[in-house]
């Protein structure tokens, strides 16, 4: 059974159950305070899960553990703040849009650090699962407005999927295989935790925050999301990118646009168009070129 390849797409759709959640949160609370939140969240469940199932830190060493941090601050810091400011300059679409080269970027990352070279199936995989994913994200919605072609935005973009894409690398790099995903994702957590909010009071923005006040309304998307995104998605993301080469994982992890249809149409009753099923059909066809590679 392809392991690797069913964490991929568990994290997928993690990942969107997790924007469901944070995009409710984030309008009671603010980007600010959600993107405070998240990650020690995230934390807190990543560690009760390891004191559950005891702690594994056996296989770290320096080098590991440097690789594994610098995962978490590349991908989880650098490359979450450039998508957020992405989004608030160019809207969801567009950034959305070239955030799914995010898989690109991880194969050119493991043909350089792993000598990854996913076979002639696997690439037509990830260009078809691509171009389906792409297919869905551009279609334009009812009311959503002109995509603002700000090139800073969309410059921001390409720093945010190539942020993801060498994330996953380094830390595949940092497990080499005999680092549990669970204590790798432990890792990257704690540090990208520790530089979000070191950042944050260091350049003042935590004065007037109240977050425990803002959290009483709305806790439960704030909840929802760091355990669907920052704690089972990354986690699953690790064990995808350990069993399975990373440009095929990203690529997998890339059709979050596509999962999240069904779920708003169940959610918000929202009836798919007829581009919307022709993209999710040709994903479907990439995601099954993928698991037969």
């Amino acid at each position: 059974m392809p392991i690797g390849e069913l964490a991929a797409l568990a994290t997928a759709l993690f990942w969107a159950f997790t924007g469901l959640f944070f995009a409710e949160a984030a309008r009671r609370l603010g980007a600010l305070r959600v993107n405070l939140l998240r990650l020690p969240l995230a934390l807190v469940f990543l560690t009760l899960t390891m004191l559950a199932g005891g702690p594994d830190f056996a296989a770290l060493d320096g080098r590991r553990t440097a690789y594994l941090a610098a995962s978490g601050v590349v991908g989880l810091v650098i490359g979450d703040l450039a998508l957020f400011e992405a989004l608030r300059r160019i809207g969801a679409r567009l950034a959305l849009l070239v955030m799914a080269l995010a898989p690109v970027f991880a194969a050119a990352a493991g043909l350089a650090f792993l000598h990854e070279r996913p076979g002639p199936m696997a690439l037509a995989g990830i260009a078809v699962t691509l171009a389906g994913v792409a297919w869905v994200v551009g279609e334009r919605r009812a009311g959503a407005g002109a995509a603002r072609h700000d090139t800073r935005g969309v410059a921001l973009a390409l720093l945010g999927a190539a942020c993801q894409g060498v994330g996953l690398v380094l830390a595949k790099v940092g497990m080499a295989g005999e680092v549990p995903a669970l204590t790798g994702t432990w890792v990257r957590m704690g540090a990208a935790t520790a530089l979000i909010w070191a950042l944050t009071a260091v350049t003042g923005r935590t004065r007037g925050l109240q977050v425990a006040a803002a959290v009483r309304t709305a806790w439960p998307y704030v909840l929802g999301g760091a355990i669907f995104g920052p704690f089972l998605g990354v986690w699953m993301s690790l064990v995808a990118a350990r069993l399975t080469d990373v440009g095929v994982a990203a690529t997998l992890m890339a059709t979050t646009p596509v999962l999240v249809i069904p779920l708003l149409m169940v959610i918000e009753r929202y009836r798919p168009t007829v581009r919307a099923l022709t993209g999710t059909a040709v994903t479907v066809a990439g995601v099954a070129l993928l698991f037969a590679s």
